[in-house]
């Protein structure tokens, strides 16, 4: 880690000491503003994070007229306490309140040296925490990424100058943002590329099953499932054997008769023609006789 990162270190700032590089305006307005002097009695840094949770809503430097907003007045109290690098980290990595984020990065591109912004602002480009820069019924909206690139690029912030960064910088910080959109564009690119073609095809057309999915034997998954649903449970828990169909009896039936031989078939069939009808009648007679032994005499 650089030594201007150092957390604990205070941050190396440049300009007026005093303005904290604020417009003439508005750093007038800020002392004379009621509010800014109810915040004398807050002395730490957490009272003032607590401050701009509870009373900061948007990021416009004035209310109406000339009267500072309350975002600005907050602003200028830390730069009364001289942050140090440790509590610039805190703030513009806080989860409670974007609007805490977005002051800390306000004070990063009025006081931080211009070399070292883009160490500061390079991680959150893509940052997509909601904010409102402006108040009113229709405020104006923008994100933690926007607003960095706009603190970047531009001279202004909703109205009032920003501090000038010296044209060598500049060029620098415009020529490392075209990188860093080149280099992720190219990453969204190659991400898409990577993605299966099945899956594209089922998000350019939702409601067109692939053919491999309409096959009965996609996977080996499938096969395992189409054979355990022909088995069925009895009341013991156990498995049935399988009762093939009347179809697959027929079709059984027709190979048995194609595997025997001529000869085997027709030797059956001729004794089975070949029984006379007192034999038939014996047969017939016997089985009745069994049948009825099982019952108990009647006499």
């Amino acid at each position: 880690m650089s030594s201007h990162l150092t957390p604990g270190v205070r941050l190396d700032t440049w300009g007026n000491e005093s303005t904290m590089n604020l417009n003439a305006i508005i750093y007038q307005n800020i002392l004379a503003s009621p509010y800014f002097k109810s915040l004398y009695e807050k002395k730490t840094f957490h009272e003032i994070v607590d401050e701009i949770y509870n009373e900061v809503y948007n990021l416009s430097p004035f209310l109406k007229g000339t009267n500072p907003s309350t975002a600005y007045c907050c602003l200028y109290k830390l730069w009364t306490l001289r942050l140090t690098v440790k509590q610039i980290e805190n703030l513009i990595d806080h989860v409670d309140s974007p609007y805490i984020r977005a002051v800390g990065f306000l004070y990063l591109r009025y006081v931080c040296l211009p070399a070292q912004l883009w160490d500061w602002f390079q991680y959150y480009l893509e940052d997509e925490e909601e904010i409102d820069l402006t108040s009113g019924p229709k405020p104006q909206k923008s994100t933690i990424g926007k607003l960095i690139r706009m603190l970047i690029v531009e001279q202004k912030f909703q109205g009032t100058m920003l501090p000038r960064i010296p044209v060598p910088i500049a060029r620098d910080l415009a020529q490392k943002l075209e990188e860093h959109d080149r280099e992720t564009r190219q990453y969204e690119l190659t991400e898409q590329k990577q993605e299966p073609a099945k899956d594209s095809r089922r998000e350019r057309e939702p409601g067109r099953r692939d053919y491999r999915d309409r096959s009965h034997s996609a996977s080996p998954r499938d096969d395992k499932r189409r054979e355990g649903g022909r088995r069925r449970r009895n009341e013991f828990g156990e498995y049935e054997s399988y009762k093939p169909s009347r179809r697959e009896e027929e079709g059984r039936h027709e190979d048995s008769k194609h595997s025997h031989s001529s000869r085997h078939t027709s030797r059956y069939r001729s004794r089975s023609r070949s029984r006379s009808p007192e034999r038939r009648h014996y047969s017939d007679r016997s089985r009745s006789s069994r049948s009825y032994s099982r019952e108990p005499s009647r006499y």
